[in-house]
């Protein structure tokens, strides 16, 4: 039986661990997050058109948002706010490329 909580969980650390965030009202529900664009944006879709493997694709991520993260520079204007989404973005707009062999 799944019980109620009166208090609000909140996530203390990287671990996942979770303390005490408080008492809740009896009306009070607590905050939910919106995230709308998430991991939507940008599309697998449309950056599978830009390369054309996705293994190629998480690597070229990587290694970008690695530069991204050390240099704090990115080619486009970003929506995202995380490094490998900066990097996705540069990506879509065709800013980044990979030679494999």
């Amino acid at each position: 039986m799944k019980e109620e909580l009166k208090y609000i969980p909140t996530q203390g650390n990287r671990f996942g661990d979770y303390s005490f965030g408080g008492f809740l009202d009896e009306e009070e529900e607590p905050e939910k997050l919106e995230n709308k664009d998430g991991l939507r944006y940008p599309s697998i879709d449309e950056l599978l058109l830009v390369v054309d493997s996705k293994y190629k694709l998480a690597y070229t991520s990587a290694k970008r948002a690695k530069i991204i993260k050390k240099t704090n520079h990115s080619s486009v204007d970003n929506r995202c706010v995380k490094p490998v989404g900066k990097a996705l973005e540069e990506i879509l707009a065709g800013k980044v490329t990979a030679k494999f062999e």
